[in-house]
């Protein structure tokens, strides 16, 4: 399925949002004319599931049929003014969904959509799930992934972005592992300076997803920490095994002549995939007690 145009653009527009915690994210879509040749057209898909489609854009509208999750829409116009709902903001589009015509809310439209590599059948939606705001007057963001096949849903996952924000989102494939049939990265940027501090690895196999682990970077002025996984289908995988590499700086080691320098130590520690959970290996190496270890899902 074809990944959405905008999906960049509007990822920049929600970060924004949430790093200054003053407006709820929102979610927009470029709308295609009445002259675009059918072979231009770009197709969005519904994210959820059950969806009505309404005579006008409005709630309170005649409701017009129901539509599937992943259903492929031709986006043609969109509403003078946007709604919020659950924390999101968007817009309502006015949708052809073969030969039927009305309105859908911009919040229940995926902002990507991609295939399982295991099975062409299988197909994922992305997008946000809602939005709250603190007492503090920061934005907490949510986002959900979900699961479909032959129109209908088959899993769902929601993802917390307290401390992170999913700025990219891809499926790379089993890699080699056993129990997985597709793996989905998502990655993780600094909500100040909207740099890449990680990712975020969520598994599908047998028609569930795993939230598996969360690797952030972390830098003190004492110390600096990044961490990723080797797979079997990389150069120096191990068979059936997840290797998790730690590299830690120290960054105020002193030297005999009293100069300061920076001392770098990595580590790894090895993992197998059971179809639920990752079982660390005993027998080999693992990290070291001074690692400050990532977010597993075990």
């Amino acid at each position: 399925m074809k990944n959405v145009k905008i999906s960049v653009l509007v990822v920049c527009l929600i970060a924004m949002a949430k790093m200054f915690g003053q407006t709820a994210p929102e979610v927009h879509f470029e709308t295609m004319s009445a002259e675009t040749p059918v072979e231009e057209l770009s197709y969005e898909y519904l994210l959820a599931h059950k969806v009505f489609l309404r005579a006008k854009p409005s709630l309170k509208a005649k409701r017009l049929g129901v539509l599937d999750i992943g259903t492929p829409m031709v986006l043609r116009e969109k509403s003078k003014y946007a709604q919020e709902i659950n924390g999101i903001k968007s817009n309502w589009y006015r949708v052809s969904v073969g030969d039927a015509t009305g309105w859908v809310w911009g919040g229940m439209i995926a902002q990507k959509a991609f295939g399982s590599g295991a099975d062409y059948k299988v197909k994922f939606v992305y997008g946000l799930e809602s939005n709250t705001v603190t007492e503090a007057g920061i934005n907490e963001t949510k986002y959900q992934l979900r699961a479909f096949k032959n129109g209908i849903q088959l899993d769902k996952v929601v993802l917390d972005s307290l401390s992170a924000f999913p700025v990219g989102i891809k499926n790379i494939g089993n890699k080699g592992l056993f129990n997985v049939e597709d793996i989905i990265t998502l990655d993780l940027a600094d909500l100040n300076t909207g740099h890449r501090i990680g990712k975020s690895y969520i598994f599908w196999n047998n028609g569930r997803f795993a939230n598996v682990a969360n690797l952030r970077d972390q830098e003190t002025d004492a110390y600096a920490k990044s961490e990723y996984f080797v797979f079997p289908s990389d150069m120096q995988g191990i068979k059936s095994t997840l290797e998790l590499k730690t590299t830690i700086i120290d960054k105020n080691v002193t030297l005999e002549n009293e100069k300061v320098a920076q001392h770098k130590k990595r580590t790894s520690s090895f993992y197998t995939w059971n179809g639920y959970k990752l079982i660390e290996k005993e027998h080999i190496p693992v990290i070291s007690e001074n690692a400050i270890v990532s977010t597993l899902h075990r």
